[in-house]
């Protein structure tokens, strides 16, 4: 690999917090992330293509559904193709965040948080809630991209961390902090959405209750021509509990 080649490839894992080289194995320059648990493997081709490996399970699962799968793999990485610097760029990012936000990074963040003040009673358990509601909306951030998972709205004033199973639904911690329980959403979808005035269905398209109004769904911009930008398994489960007991059909 040459030196200018392997410059830029240091330089998109640096910026994008995989900082500590661990040099090259079989081709591929590996890097750790200084705040992730995750591992990074870049290597190139000679057309000019990247590819690009993840060493946590979950991240590669998840971009399994995004991205082609390279034609060759480093040991103990999911690896995937990068066609473009530009899109190498991108995936790096994302790796980072997805690494930031799924289970059980979310957990172990409100879990340190806690430990730094004093515990007791409702004062106690609404400081717990406030604590997992803001590093809840954080991950959510980071897993659905700063997007609104369903319109791509990005101006973050405007999304709300909503809930799949509710909160006081959950019955630990880690579910409530479970990225895969979340959906970013615009105010209104959200407001809905918690009312059980709207869900999705396993195809991740929108159902509206028939409590809303064609005159209230136009207004609102609520539409039934919506859908989920994303969905997984572990997504398409908890709708499924959000269908079946909370939704107003």
């Amino acid at each position: 690999m040459d030196l200018s080649l392997r410059n830029r490839l240091e330089k998109s894992a640096l910026d994008h917090g995989f900082s500590i080289p661990l040099g090259e194995s079989d081709g591929w320059l590996c890097f750790q992330g200084h705040a992730v648990t995750a591992r990074l493997a870049l290597t190139t081709d000679d057309t000019g293509r990247f590819f690009v490996g993840t060493s946590h399970r979950g991240v590669g699962r998840e971009l399994s559904s995004e991205l082609s799968p390279a034609p060759v793999a480093h040991a103990g990485f999911d690896c995937f193709i990068a066609p473009s610097s530009g899109d190498l760029f991108r995936i790096i990012g994302r790796i980072w965040a997805l690494a930031r936000s799924l289970p059980n990074e979310p957990l172990a963040e409100f879990e340190r948080l806690l430990q730094e003040g004093p515990s007791s009673t409702e004062v106690e358990r609404l400081r717990k809630e406030r604590i997992g509601q803001n590093v809840f909306r954080s991950a959510l951030m980071d897993y659905w991209e700063k997007s609104c998972a369903v319109t791509g709205v990005q101006n973050p004033t405007l999304l709300r961390a909503s809930h799949i199973i509710p909160w006081a639904k959950c019955e630990s911690d880690e579910e409530r902090l479970n990225v895969h329980n979340g959906l970013l959403l615009v105010a209104t979808l959200d407001a809905a959405f918690d009312a059980g005035l709207v869900s999705f269905d396993d195809g991740g398209n929108i159902l509206i209750s028939t409590k809303v109004s064609d005159v209230d769904q136009v207004a609102s911009g609520i539409l039934p021509t919506m859908r989920l930008t994303r969905l997984n398994d572990e997504i398409a489960k908890r709708l499924s509990w959000h269908r079946t007991n909370l939704f107003e059909g």
